[in-house]
C-alpha cells in the first residue's frame, strides 16, 4: 500500500511460519467506518461486489473487515501488498491463492468476530459460530448425526448446553469440511465426540470419514474464542500441529509501503 492505511497487529511475516504451526488470529468485526472505508480499498473487484450485495449495512461491514484483514494477514505473511494478492475460489468455494504456493489459510465469520487460520503445505479449516439457545438442534442432530453424537447433544441437562454441544460438534464438522473442501452434507456424518468431552480440557484428535467421502485423516481441536461463540480447527493430517492463536487490532499506519 503506497498511502496510508491499516496494519493488522500480530501476524509474522513468511520466515515466522513454522512448517508443523498453525496460526490462528481472532478478529474484531465491529471496526469505525474510516477502517471499514480503508480495508474496501485493498479489496478485489470481486470481493467489493459480494460485499455491496449484503442487504444490511452490518452485514457490509463485517463482510470487508473479515476480508480485508485476511488480505492483510496473508500479505504479512507473503510480504506483498494486500491489493496484490490474487484470491481464488476451488472446488466447493474453497479460497485459495492462486498460483502455486504453498500457503493454505481459511476464514470464518459469524457476528462480530472473524478467524483466519494460516499454515503450510498442510490444508486447514476453520470455523466459528455464535451460540443460539432456542434451535430445535436435538432433532436436526437425530436425523444427520452420528448416534453417538446425538446421543451427547440430547443427554444435555437443558437447552441452553444442548444447544452449546450440538454447536461444538458443528464447528468440528464444519471445519474438517471446510479444511477438505467438501459440501457440508458430507462432513454432517463425522464422527467427532470425543472421551474428553465430558472433561474440561480438550486435545487435539483425529478424526476420520469412515464412508470415505472425506478422505484422509484429520487432527482437530476447538479453539478459545470468546463466551457466546464456539470455534474449531481442522490441520490434513494425522499429526497433531503446534497451534498459535493471536488476536488482532487493525491500526492506521503512517504512509508507507505495506510492511507487516
Amino acid at each position: 500500500m503506497t498511502d496510508g492505511g491499516l496494519v493488522p497487529t500480530g501476524p509474522g511475516r513468511r520466515d515466522d511460519i513454522d512448517a508443523p504451526e498453525v496460526n490462528v488470529w481472532t478478529v474484531p468485526l465491529n471496526g469505525p467506518p474510516a477502517t471499514v472505508a480503508t480495508l474496501s480499498r485493498i479489496l478485489s473487484a470481486g470481493e467489493a461486489e459480494r460485499a455491496d450485495r449484503c442487504r444490511f449495512e452490518n452485514d457490509r461491514r463485517r463482510f470487508i473487515i473479515a476480508h480485508g484483514a485476511l488480505r492483510l494477514i496473508l500479505a504479512g505473511c507473503l510480504d506483498v501488498p494486500p491489493e496484490e494478492l490474487r484470491l481464488e475460489r476451488g472446488r466447493h468455494g474453497k479460497p485459495r491463492l492462486a498460483g502455486s504456493s504453498e500457503l493454505r489459510f481459511n476464514l470464518s465469520h459469524s457476528g462480530e468476530l472473524a478467524l483466519v487460520a494460516v499454515t503450510l503445505h498442510r490444508e486447514v479449516g476453520v470455523d466459528v459460530d455464535r451460540l443460539r439457545p432456542g434451535l430445535p438442534v436435538e432433532r436436526f442432530a437425530e436425523r444427520f448425526f452420528p448416534a453417538s453424537d446425538a446421543r451427547f447433544v440430547a443427554a444435555a441437562a437443558g437447552p441452553a448446553e444442548r444447544a452449546e454441544r450440538f454447536l461444538r460438534l458443528w464447528t468440528r464438522k464444519e471445519a474438517v469440511v471446510k479444511a477438505a473442501g467438501a459440501r457440508l452434507a458430507q462432513g454432517l456424518g463425522l464422527t467427532v465426540l470425543t472421551d474428553t468431552d465430558t472433561d474440561t480440557d480438550v486435545d487435539i484428535y483425529v478424526v476420520r470419514d469412515p464412508s470415505g467421502q472425506i478422505p484422509d485423516a484429520w487432527s482437530v481441536c476447538d479453539l478459545p474464542v470468546p463466551a457466546g461463540c464456539l470455534a474449531a480447527l481442522a490441520v490434513a493430517g494425522a499429526a497433531a500441529p503446534r497451534i498459535s492463536v493471536r488476536h488482532t487490532e487493525l491500526q492506521v499506519a503512517a504512509p508507507r509501503r505495506y510492511i507487516p
